[in-house]
């Protein structure tokens, strides 16, 4: 991406973006129609959440791209006959090496739908003798553990000679080792608020459709997949606390099980069924009220997204009703025929739509809404804020202060904040004012001065009266910086020094 200079991003996007497409169309077409695979892979690249965070710079989208990759690659290598059958876990291992240089959560993730699709196609394979079994299994493991080698050797590589006199390794166990993922929860309860969640959970709604209608390993697949997806984000929330149910840049990572169980649900039930030109001309039409509503702006109870949830499975439904339908013998037949498959696809990609967007701005990361795929928010414009903020603040400081954060406690401020590297080793509270409990963990800090971060000066004096008066904090030297998403058209600024600094 270097080499492209200032477009390099826009370059990146476009690949992340075509990886996704061609993962699910390869994915459907090794079972499916040309028209199907075309509709579903169209379909998901005109999701606000794919297209959202593909313009992101977070690595969410690389992590989406990743996995569904990877989840095409077992499904080819474990649903199908190939010529090779060395290549596919190659390709699985140097998939997940990519996946554990961009995010580990992600290979995690992306490991445990692959192994769900692998554990399908081996005990459902056609190959009976146990010995052979073994040999399958020994042949996977070792060429994918190949490919993981080559595949980090490649990126590490390249990495030294970006980056020379730079260690991965030990800026990877470094950065790890001071890093409390559970520092960044801000509001552990909005999981249970979130609708978006809802439409994870009718993957699995989808994949039961598919199973009843069609007892194929396609189906177990299709099943396997979002369910392996839903239970690890669960089983790892669990285990590892942080902001997995919460950030929207996490709770996408839930979209490449719910779009790949729609995918293969969909081409188990319709395999290679001719649709016919009226399904092209519904795909055509139906892409364009997809788009439509990905600038829609309302926000939906949570009993309206239990139903959206159920519409899903109910659209996928109607295609295993389709699927088990006699073959239309007349002509005006086959074009309804045409028009209810892919029309039921269409009407998924809408309540998807309407489910991502109709969120709201839940938690402490919802300053902004999916819908910004479409919908212009200026966000170059609020990183610049958040840059003249960060300039301020240094301006107001020395290279040898040590400098706390505070930030009023809905995180309107976290933006701007996070340029700091915000986390719990500088942030003196995640309440509005300084309470008893937080004195240990000030004086832990032992800070030299504190930059506060709010909407308006009120909410700053407050947390700066409640300072014990024994540290001496200086009078807090203010600023405002323009800023957008937070109910406020400024962002205040503030840095106090501590004349008698915690000891």
């Amino acid at each position: 991406m270097l080499a492209f200079g200032e477009n390099g991003l826009q370059v990146w996007r476009w690949i992340l973006i075509l990886v996704i497409v061609a993962s699910l169309y390869a994915m459907v077409r090794l079972h499916g129609s040309r028209l199907l695979a075309s509709a579903i892979a169209l379909l998901a690249a005109l999701s606000t959440v794919v297209l959202g965070f593909a313009g992101n710079t977070y690595l969410t989208c690389a992590v989406m791209a990743g996995v569904l990759l990877l989840v095409m690659i077992g499904v080819w290598g474990s649903l199908t006959t190939s010529r090779w059958p060395w290549l596919p876990p190659l390709l699985s291992g140097a998939a997940v090496g990519w996946l554990v240089m961009i995010n580990p959560y992600g290979a995690f993730l992306g490991v445990t739908m692959w192994v769900a699709v692998r554990g399908v196609g081996f005990f459902r394979a056609q190959v009976r003798p146990v010995p052979t079994r073994r040999q399958m299994l020994g042949r996977d493991a070792g060429m994918a553990l190949l490919g993981l080698i080559v595949s980090m050797f490649a990126f590490l590589a390249a990495g030294v000679a970006i980056f020379p006199g730079r260690d991965w390794f030990q800026t990877y166990l470094t950065w790890n080792a001071r890093l409390d993922y559970a520092s960044f929860i801000g509001d552990a309860t909005t999981w249970q608020h979130d609708i978006a969640l809802l439409l994870s959970l009718s993957g699995i709604g989808v994949g039961v459709v598919a199973v009843l209608a069609r007892r194929t390993r396609w189906s177990a697949v299709a099943l396997a997949v979002p369910i392996a997806s839903v239970a690890f984000t669960a089983v790892y929330y669990l285990l590892v606390r942080g902001p997995w149910l919460e950030a929207p840049t996490y709770v996408a990572l839930l979209w490449p099980g719910f779009l790949a169980g729609v995918a293969l649900s969909a081409s188990a039930l319709l395999g290679h069924r001719k649709l016919g030109v009226a399904g092209w001309v519904t795909l055509v039409v139906g892409a364009g009220v997809v788009i439509w509503v990905g600038r829609w702006d309302g926000t939906l109870s949570y009993v309206t997204g239990v139903l959206l949830a159920l519409a899903v499975v109910a659209l996928m439904g109607g295609i295993a009703a389709i699927s088990l339908a006699p073959v239309a013998a007349r002509q005006w037949e086959h074009i309804l025929v045409g028009i209810a498959a892919i029309g039921c696809l269409v009407g998924i990609a809408v309540v998807g739509q309407f489910m991502a967007n109709g969120r709201g701005l839940l938690g402490t990361y919802g300053q902004y809404p999916l819908r910004a795929a479409y919908v212009n928010f200026e966000a170059s414009l609020l990183q610049q804020s958040n840059i003249e903020a960060e300039a301020w603040v240094l301006n107001h400081t020395t290279d040898t202060d040590r400098i706390a954060i505070w930030t009023d406690n809905a995180r309107l401020g976290a933006g701007a904040a996070g340029m700091q590297l915000w986390g719990k080793y500088n942030l003196v509270t995640g309440n509005n004012t300084l309470q008893p409990g937080d004195l240990d963990h000030l004086n832990e800090l032992q800070p030299t001065a504190i930059a506060m971060y709010a909407p308006t000066q009120e909410q700053i004096y407050a947390f700066w009266q409640s300072l014990p008066g024994s540290i001496a904090a200086t009078v807090p030297d203010c600023t405002a910086v323009a800023y957008r998403g937070i109910d406020s058209p400024t962002l205040q600024v503030c840095v106090t020094h501590l004349g008698n600094p915690p000891a």
